[in-house]
């Protein structure tokens, strides 16, 4: 890591401000915003990348998965939101969540039948490689943990809507107002 990727303050820099109170809605914005800002990024998966420092050495730099950072997200947004659930958006997400389940599920059959079906050399490639098939979870090789992935993508995208919806139903969207 580059010596100016970060800064250390000084204890007394810091700021804070007593007569900040807990805001809901403040709370809530802000994590609507971050929700919104990584779905607006190009969904990729993480992978490593080259960094040259100054002095020209090379550094293996992990790119985060900005699928997993808006799943992520969303989990934080409907953390702070739930508390303001109704039985209309508890059915909704509870449907969503439970269709999801069955998605992954149905995934780790069909790599459980993969792996059972597959050439005895095939097989031995992928545990040389470090990649073996485990009861109820799905490798990173073969292709069902990215589209169980995916499916969670938009999965959770609906789940924003719901909450955007809940968020209009409980009147917390603040008028605009709008001059000519």
């Amino acid at each position: 890591m580059a010596e100016d990727d970060f800064e250390i303050k000084e204890p007394s820099e810091y700021n804070i401000n007593k007569n900040e109170v807990y805001s809901h809605s403040t709370l809530l914005m802000f994590a609507l915003k971050s929700v919104a800002e990584k779905r607006a990024k190009e969904m990729r998966d993480g992978y490593f990348n080259i960094k040259f420092d100054k002095m020209g050495n090379a550094h293996r730099v992990w790119i985060p998965d900005s699928r997993e950072e808006f799943i992520e997200s969303v989990e934080s947004l409907t953390m702070i939101q739930s508390r303001d659930y109704d039985e209309e958006a508890k059915e909704a997400i509870q449907k969503i969540k439970i269709a999801l389940k069955e998605r992954f599920e149905k995934y780790c059959e069909y790599e459980k039948n993969e792996w059972e079906q597959m050439h005895p050399k095939i097989k031995d490639d992928y545990l040389r490689q470090g990649t073996f098939f485990r009861e109820g979870l799905l490798s990173d090789k073969l292709p069902y943990k990215f589209l169980y992935i995916r499916d969670k993508v938009d999965s959770y995208t609906e789940i924003v809507s719901i909450i955007q919806c809940l968020i209009k139903r409980l009147g917390d969207y603040q008028e605009e107002i709008w001059e000519n």
